[in-house]
């Protein structure tokens, strides 16, 4: 049986505002990155808890995101998958973001500003 579950999340940040260089730190998240990650957090957890028991992906995962593209502002697609990989994982839905064998991500002209679903592979 294949298992799918989905989440409607705030639009993350762009990999070029999640991390930045502190002297003797290194890279490090900046602090739009962190609180979208509190925030869509929370949000993914409440629902996943809606949805009843949850158990973490350990296997292979196929991932669909489908985000609202902003009308006043160019963004690569591409650079919001890094944030919802890593939320994916810190929140224990996946296991390791290294296990997602398929991404699928596209634009769409109306709906909440981000939804990802998630489901065990073929």
């Amino acid at each position: 049986m294949t298992r799918v579950v989905s989440f409607e999340l705030p639009m993350p940040p762009s990999v070029n505002k999640m991390y930045s260089n502190l002297p003797g730190k290194g890279r490090v998240k900046t602090k739009e990155a962190r609180q979208w990650a509190f925030e869509a957090g929370w949000m993914l957890i409440a629902q996943r808890n809606r949805l009843g028991s949850h158990m973490c992906f350990l296997g292979p995962v196929e991932v669909h995101v489908a985000a609202y593209r902003p009308a006043s502002k160019r963004r690569d697609l591409d650079n919001i998958l890094k944030a919802l990989l890593d939320l994916l994982t810190s929140t224990k839905t996946i296991d390791d973001d290294s296990q997602v064998v398929a991404i699928n991500a596209r634009w769409v002209e109306e709906g909440v500003p981000c939804t990802v679903t998630v489901r065990d592979a073929a």
